[in-house]
């Protein structure tokens, strides 16, 4: 970090004041805001295309924790990278310091997006979209999982931008993703956001992987249909002894709760109920044994959604021949 040498500069069509420069490998960037207590920053990066653009930059203390994150961050932003992450711009050690540099995405914050919808600002999506919104999602991390070997670890409305008109979802900040090899050496409940984080997470009663991941998402996909956390707002806390018999008492399937105006297929309304239900399981046992299993559920949700009906056995055999080919050119087990 050096002090800045411009003291403003001019970005998208605005001017906006530099509060400090980074060196990383020679490249400089200019900060322009501090987000969150992360060590994350909105940089400029004068030589991101014509003119320069935004770019995100992490600055981390150089440790084992540290060299860990990079080593997912290497996984993520490889050449055969997961379009539901942002893109890897740079990264390097340098002194005490790690610094990662990550493209900026042009997207709202999908919590703020949901407090606006609660707000009555924005107009609350339909269960269509919500379902090919999560659809996505659930693709990028069941790849993610195999492809990576990393489990992200955080996933909640904090960390999912919502991308320009409603494309995609897009998981952001990778402060508590870790090789699923090292999760052994994860503290309980390190870095977790309640009540997104699943059960096993929060106690330290089991093993976690791809599953704790697929819970998290599972109740963020029930927030956008409903706008309420499942098991009477509990959340993962659901699967501690002291709130089980209460959660479970108080769970409703998402579309008791959610706007039937528009006419849905009664077998789409139950193969929605069945998708979600499954991954709020709050013993990690009972929800879809691989992320190959719940990609494939998503995908027969989504075709039912789209088609008014579900797959023909020929088509469902089609989708998931075609996951089982990827993942064996991908050499992961699922």
């Amino acid at each position: 970090m050096k002090p800045s040498s411009r003291k403003t500069v001019r970005c998208r069509g605005k001017t906006e004041t530099v509060l400090e420069t980074f060196r990383v490998r020679g490249r400089t960037y200019f900060a322009l805001q501090k987000l969150g207590g992360r060590g994350a920053f909105r940089v400029f990066d004068p030589h991101a295309g014509p003119g320069g653009d935004y770019r995100i930059l992490y600055r981390l203390p150089r440790q084992e924790v540290t060299r860990q994150k990079l080593e997912t961050l290497k996984r993520i932003g490889g050449a055969d990278r997961n379009r539901n992450f942002p893109a890897v711009v740079d990264f390097a050690n340098q002194g005490s310091e790690s610094f990662v540099v990550i493209e900026w995405i042009d997207g709202t914050n999908l919590g703020t997006y949901l407090d606006a919808v609660r707000g009555g600002k924005t107009p609350r999506p339909s269960v269509s979209e919500v379902v090919r919104l999560v659809r996505g999602l659930v693709h990028g991390v069941s790849h993610y999982h195999r492809r990576s070997n990393v489990i992200h670890g955080d996933i909640s409305p904090a960390n999912i931008l919502l991308t320009h008109k409603a494309k995609q979802l897009l998981l952001v900040d990778f402060g508590s993703a870790w090789p699923i090899e090292s999760t052994a050496t994860k503290g309980v409940g390190d870095g977790v956001t309640q009540p997104y984080a699943a059960p096993e997470r929060l106690a330290g009663h089991a093993a976690e992987d791809f599953r704790s991941d697929m819970f998290s998402l599972s109740v963020v996909a029930y927030e956008m249909l409903t706008l309420e956390i499942p098991f009477g707002r509990l959340g993962g806390r659901a699967g501690l002894p002291k709130f089980v018999a209460k959660g479970k008492k108080s769970f409703r399937n998402p579309t008791d709760m959610i706007d039937k105006s528009r006419p849905i297929p009664m077998q789409s309304l139950n193969l929605l109920d069945a998708c979600i239900k499954r991954g709020l399981s709050l013993e990690s046992a009972e929800r879809f044994p691989t992320s190959h299993a719940w990609l494939a559920a998503w995908d027969e949700l989504y075709l039912a959604m789209k088609k008014g009906s579900r797959l023909s056995p020929l088509e469902g055999w089609f989708v998931r021949g075609i996951e089982s080919i990827v993942d064996l050119f991908s050499g992961k087990k699922i």
